[in-house]
This record gives structure tokens, C-alpha cells and sequence, in this order.
């Protein structure tokens, strides 16, 4: 969602959210990773402990949140990976042309991306040290860090590097003394193919069981009619 905001209209001075722990971490006060993703952008995040304070949003989402349920029925979408593009492609531009108002003053005040690179920002981080044979892990994966000329970059076991992986494409990449390496994955450490199938699955369920309730709710509802 950060991405499509910042690729469509540009980087905002400030979010205003609420205290998820997706974008505040309440516990130590260090930075979760979408944090990071802000900080590096130049976002300040302004966070509130009440939905009341931003009331706009939650009846906007609440907008949402109850028309989308038919609205997945009534265009047929039968998929996780349907329902993305469905609201990316087309739902968002109906509800802003249904819903949405024009701002009182026609300057924006979103910062242009122009030329950054988004691709060593919207990541996962964290920090990793150097194993036996060059190599860090990572998911359940192992990993060579390349150097400029593709070359294995060659560091003392133990280092401390940090690891990079894209939300979106997944490419993993390693920053050691702020300049990033490209990395190769070790042949035979890869993610058990059985459980990234489950969790296909489990999501699958979920939207389905969500489809079930809906139809129970309206039923009911019918009946009482």
C-alpha cells in the first residue's frame, strides 16, 4: 500500500495511524521494519490510542469494510490473488470517484519520488552474522553475498551484515558498511516447498470461511424479515 501511495502521488510529511504494532512498536520503542521503510523515506508517523481521534478514516474504512464482502460476490472473485488486482485495478478508482471529494487547496503537499529507489527501502530487515563458507541465513535459506564483479565478497565469519529482502520481489540483498551486495541462494537450502503451499491454502480458508459468514448473516437476516 506504501508503494502504490508513494509511486501514485508522492511522499507525505506525515502518516496518522493508530498504535498497530505493524507501525509502532510499544514495547522497546525501536523501529518496526515498516518504520524503517518511513524513516527512510522522510515519513514521520504520528500515532493516536483512540479510532475516535481520526474518525474520517474509520468511517471510511467501515465504508469499505461493508460494501466489499458483496461486492467480492457480486464481481465473482474466487481468489486472494483475484481480489488484489480486483481492488488495486479497479475498486479503489470506484470508490474514490463514488466517495471521495476534491481537496480546498489544489497544491499538493506530497514530496515527488522522482528518481529514489524503492527497491532497498520497502524491505524486510534485519541483522545477520557471517557463517562457515561465506554465507548467511535467511528463511530457512542460505545465501552468498556477491561482490561488484560477481564474485563471492569474502568476510571473517562472525561479521555482522544486515539483510534486506523486498517485500514485493522478494530479492534478497546485504548491507555492510552502508553499500549493498547482491546475494545468490545456495542450491538445496531452499524453503520447504510443502509449508509455503499451507499457508496458499490457510489464506484460501479464510477468505472462503469470511464468504460463509456473510451468507449465515444475510439468511438470518432474511428470515427475520
Amino acid at each position: 500500500m506504501l508503494q502504490i501511495l508513494v509511486t501514485k502521488h508522492g511522499i507525505p510529511e506525515n502518516i496518522y495511524c493508530d498504535r498497530h504494532t505493524i507501525l509502532i512498536n510499544t514495547k522497546d520503542g525501536e523501529l518496526t521494519n515498516f518504520g524503517h521503510m518511513c524513516e527512510d523515506l522522510g515519513i514521520n508517523i504520528i500515532s493516536v490510542n483512540t479510532p475516535q481521534a481520526k474518525g474520517k478514516v474509520e468511517k471510511w474504512n467501515n465504508t469499505i469494510q461493508n460494501r466489499l464482502i458483496n461486492d467480492i460476490k457480486r464481481y465473482n472473485i474466487k481468489s486472494i490473488d483475484e481480489l488484489n488486482k480486483f481492488f488495486n485495478d479497479y475498486y479503489c478508482n470506484y470508490l474514490n470517484q463514488k466517495y471521495a471529494y476534491e481537496p480546498k487547496e489544489e497544491d499538493s503537499v506530497f514530496v515527488p519520488l522522482d528518481n529514489i529507489d524503492l527497491s532497498n527501502i520497502l524491505c524486510i530487515r534485519d541483522k545477520r552474522t557471517i557463517l562457515n563458507g561465506n554465507t548467511i541465513s535467511w528463511n530457512n535459506n542460505y545465501y552468498q553475498i556477491l561482490d561488484k564483479d560477481n564474485s563471492i565478497k569474502q568476510l571473517y565469519k562472525g561479521t555482522e551484515i544486515e539483510v534486506y529482502e523486498n517485500v514485493l520481489t522478494k530479492v534478497v540483498r546485504v548491507k555492510y558498511h552502508n553499500i549493498f551486495y547482491d546475494t545468490k541462494q545456495l542450491e538445496g537450502h531452499r524453503q520447504d516447498p510443502v509449508k509455503k503451499e499451507q499457508m496458499r491454502i490457510d489464506n484460501q480458508k479464510q477468505l472462503e470461511q469470511v464468504l460463509r459468514e456473510r451468507d449465515e448473516r444475510l439468511k438470518a437476516r432474511a428470515k427475520r424479515s
